[in-house]
């Protein structure tokens, strides 16, 4: 008798992704747009632009054929928060129709499962995890999001010490209402404001430079040419250096405040914006005294991981 526990999360953000744990062990990761061929796959993005959304709800995953004779203990699925509960249900309707499984748990928890995500991968036994996020997550009333966070987790617990608030992302810097409107969580330092961080920043000025979304990387390596001759763009060239000067300045006073919760020296970077490898060693140079590991999925694919071990281990 097969008494194996066999768990599946399930990302429906972007990078739509799947992960296959038995007895908390992952065994198997497969991101979906690798399958349809859709880069950054998002079960809402149809691969036909004139498809209806009902029909996108349709959707057949390459990667659930995979698990077609698998019943789940447990299937775990993980968002980022659409501003649109009819259609993450929709989604999760969809998937569920195609996925064995005796319980399953939807839930909106991102930033917990980019911390956990990252983890899991570590092998530490404690760490502060530090999330930064391209999109952020959505929170109260869907008009903000959060765009920061810092975690305290070990074997038993993980714990949201301090989060970051910004008006919704397509506002930018307008239209930011009055802060004491809003319900702050009860043990978590939040900071409301109406300027954007890191990740959500990057996107910004990735815009303004003339790129579009899935081109961050191209921002990033023009910047590493501002003290060379070369025939790039000046003005653009003169964007991707503030960018990645300014969001370093982010992430280096999100590790400073992270400091003062635990004397850890183990630091997790997690988040969207951790794909930014050249900050993130800027990062690790200027404290030396820490030991750090960056997320391997660090992107949005990565909140399958983090979904499963959280309802596995922490709930």
């Amino acid at each position: 008798m097969d008494i194996t526990k066999k768990t599946l999360g399930i990302n429906i953000s972007h990078n739509c992704s799947f992960a296959y744990f038995e007895n908390d062990i992952l065994k198997e990761y497969y991101e979906e747009d690798r399958f349809n061929k859709i880069k950054h796959f998002n079960p809402d993005s149809s691969p036909i632009p004139s498809i209806s959304f009902v029909k996108q709800c349709a959707y057949h995953y390459f990667i659930l054929k995979k698990f077609k004779e698998i019943n789940f203990d447990a299937v775990y699925i993980s968002t980022y928060d659409r501003d649109n509960d009819e259609w993450e249900q929709e989604i999760v309707d969809n998937v569920l129709k195609q996925v064995k499984c005796k319980k399953w748990v939807f839930n909106k928890m991102h930033h917990e499962h980019h911390a956990l995500c990252g983890f899991y991968f570590s092998k530490f036994n404690e760490a502060i995890a530090l999330i930064s996020d391209g999109g952020g997550e959505n929170v109260y009333d869907k008009n903000f999001k959060v765009l920061q966070s810092i975690y305290l987790i070990n074997k038993d617990k993980v714990q949201n010490k301090y989060r970051y608030i910004s008006n919704k992302r397509n506002d930018y810097f307008n239209h930011f209402p009055e802060i004491e409107q809003l319900k702050v969580l009860e043990n978590i330092d939040t900071v409301f404001s109406s300027k954007l961080k890191a990740g959500l920043k990057y996107i910004h000025y990735l815009r303004k430079a003339g790129f579009n979304y899935g081109e961050e990387g191209q921002l990033m390596g023009i910047a590493a040419y501002k003290n060379s001759k070369n025939n790039l763009d000046k003005q653009v060239l003169e964007i991707a250096n503030i960018a990645q000067e300014e969001t370093l300045k982010d992430v280096i006073e999100l590790m400073e405040k992270a400091i003062t919760y635990s004397d850890c020296k183990n630091i997790i970077l997690s988040g969207g914006y951790h794909l930014n490898c050249s900050n993130n060693f800027k990062l690790v140079k200027l404290f030396p005294k820490y030991n750090f590991f960056v997320d391997p999925i660090c992107h949005d694919g990565g909140t399958a991981v983090g979904a499963a071990l959280y309802y596995e281990n922490y709930l």
